[in-house]
């Protein structure tokens, strides 16, 4: 320890309110919540995955990272459908959290931040939580946990996305990424477009050039994959399957099926309890393989 020292910080001109803690908890997340606050709400993700959208773009999240939503944007975040999304928040605001947020590299268009292999910014999510819940003083223990938050954050910076060559390539990954972040939303190829930022027409030409299928195709096929895939858990419904892989119409779903896969829904499922090895081999397995998708704190480009 250094003794007999004075290090000035700041005077009296330096007017900091920096953060004022409104709320916060833990929940999990089984289905898709909305948020359009006056302030801002760190979110961490403790088990599970799931994903993050405003304005239009959509960032994948799991266990070890967590996500920013920021005042006045609408902002939608899911669980993945096959898990449940146990998450940790706090809401607050402040003078100054827009100049450490630009400061971390995090923004509407850049939400999502990760953790380190020591899991430091869990362990203050964990201690902000109990201190809440301990009384006297509790404030500004809570408030010594979220200064730490932010220390981390400026700490570890987020690298900034480095602009990237316009590709039919680099189309086609991000197209992949989006279908496999929603394809169990009721998604049109109009959507796919939209959220990757191209006209319908330029990416049925790009798709098309370099795959052989058209986005239509690719989605029906990738969607019935996910299925055969749900058809090996016996307690599940093939109704219920459909609607997970994007179908609301079980009827639609099993013609679909049938001509794609070769046989009803209920015939794979006989079939794969008979012979548990037995693997549907789908046209496209080959142009996911070939194809690597980015990771899910890159943002999809503007063209």
């Amino acid at each position: 320890m250094n003794k007999n020292i004075s290090i000035h910080i700041s005077d009296r001109a330096h007017y900091n309110l920096t953060l004022n803690v409104y709320n916060c908890g833990n929940q999990d997340l089984t289905m898709e919540c909305r948020e359009q606050p006056d302030h801002y709400i760190l979110y961490f993700v403790n088990e599970g995955r799931g994903s993050v959208t405003a304005r239009h773009v959509t960032f994948k999240v799991e266990a070890g990272q967590g996500f920013v939503v920021f005042p006045g944007v609408e902002t939608q975040f899911q669980s993945h459908y096959k898990d449940t999304m146990n998450v940790t928040w706090v809401a607050f605001s402040g003078y100054l959290v827009d100049r450490y947020l630009s400061r971390a590299n995090l923004s509407v268009y850049e939400p999502v931040f990760s953790d380190n292999a020591a899991g430091e910014v869990h362990a203050c999510f964990n201690a902000l939580l109990a201190a809440a819940q301990r009384f006297p003083n509790r404030y500004c223990k809570i408030m010594a946990q979220l200064y730490s938050i932010f220390g981390f954050l400026l700490d570890n910076v987020m690298p900034e996305t480095r602009a990237e060559a316009v590709t039919p390539e680099l189309y086609l990954v991000r197209t992949l990424d989006f279908i496999d972040t929603n394809y169990f939303e009721k998604i049109t190829i109009e959507d796919i477009a939209a959220g990757v930022g191209v006209s319908r027409k330029t990416l049925a030409a790009v798709f098309s050039s370099l795959t052989g299928f058209t986005p239509k195709d690719y989605l029906i096929y990738y969607r019935l994959s996910k299925a055969v895939d749900l058809l090996r858990d016996t307690s599940m419904s093939i109704d219920t399957i459909a609607s997970s892989v994007g179908y609301n119409d079980q009827f639609y779903f099993s013609k679909q099926f049938k001509t794609n896969v070769g046989m009803t829904p209920s015939e794979c499922r006989r079939l794969m309890a008979a012979d548990p090895t037995w693997r549907f081999q789908s046209p496209i397995d080959h142009v996911r393989q070939q194809y690597r998708a980015p990771s899910s704190n890159e943002k999809p480009p503007k063209f």
